[in-house]
């Protein structure tokens, strides 16, 4: 008589259980399976996005041995066709182009400095990837602006030589625009980056020559290119950038629906059962 009540009860727990965890779960981009599946895509792109991380590191410790083993990994996880089907193609493209260039200057032993930079673009486009609008490349958008702010004044300076101070300062603008390339990428602006680049290359060739035969008109107009372009990188009402870029398509979830209707039909049988056994203890009819 007590399994009338005992199996009804922990049939009631392990889906409460269930249901709990399927709610918890919803948040994450695989929705509420993604705690049955820990394989998926989303977990994928977790564990891209901390052995991204970890190589940044490890480059930035000059810990060659770590940064051999997390590109072990993380070419791994390039080869991955479900995460490609994530971001675009350009990204994954420059992902696989920075990590092959890793890989050189771990092999021919070349200083830390000189592969930095391309661990520092493989962290961006992974975290692009995790945490879309909220990803770490927008916060560049601060400091684009202040080196186009800065290069415009090296420009205008009136002492010295302006043209070396502006070809100084345009190397720190290229350096952090280079950074977010793969990001921007993934987060679908493939062309207005691939336009600020060639507009930063295009001043560069400007302010090659010597201070008398450069053009004051043309780097005016090229440096007021570069500031439209970082805006255009940066519109806020985007709707391509307030998305994130692994949002799901919107889908129902049974799963949640049957353990909570489960959990109901158990707790009913619980009560049912305990209240058939105070009335009639271990099946016992009193006469």
């Amino acid at each position: 008589m007590k399994s009338r009540i005992i199996i009804p009860f922990i049939a009631c727990l392990c889906m409460a259980m269930g249901t709990a965890g399927v709610v918890w779960g919803g948040a994450s981009p695989e929705g509420s399976y993604a705690f049955l599946f820990s394989s998926g895509p989303y977990h994928q792109l977790e564990r891209m996005d901390e052995t991204a991380t970890a190589l940044y590191t490890a480059a930035y410790t000059n810990n060659r041995q770590a940064a051999f083993a997390e590109l072990q990994r993380l070419n791994k996880l390039l080869d991955n066709e479900m995460l490609r089907s994530y971001g675009s193609a350009d990204g994954w493209l420059a992902m696989e182009h920075d990590a092959a260039a890793v890989g050189r200057a771990l092999s021919s032993g070349v200083k830390d400095s000189l592969w930095l930079e391309h661990t520092v673009r493989l962290r961006m486009g992974a975290d692009a990837l995790m945490n879309g609008r909220a990803a770490l490349w927008h916060q560049y958008k601060t400091l684009l602006t202040d080196d186009i702010n800065m290069l415009k004044q090296a420009w205008k300076r009136q002492a010295g030589d302006p043209v070396a101070a502006a070809r100084a300062t345009l190397q720190g603008l290229n350096e952090h625009a280079a950074r977010i390339e793969t990001a921007a990428m993934f987060a679908g602006d493939s062309i207005r980056m691939r336009e600020l680049m060639e507009r930063i290359a295009y001043a560069g060739r400007l302010l090659e020559g010597k201070q008398s035969t450069v053009s004051k008109t043309e780097v005016d107009q090229s440096l007021e290119a570069i500031r439209l372009a970082i805006n255009h990188i940066f519109v806020e009402d985007k709707q391509a950038a307030a998305v994130p870029v692994i949002a799901p398509p919107g889908i129902g979830q049974p799963l949640k629906w049957a353990l909570l209707l489960g959990t109901i039909i158990s707790g009913v049988l619980t009560w049912t059962g305990w209240r058939k056994y105070k009335a009639r203890p271990y099946g016992v009819k009193k006469l």
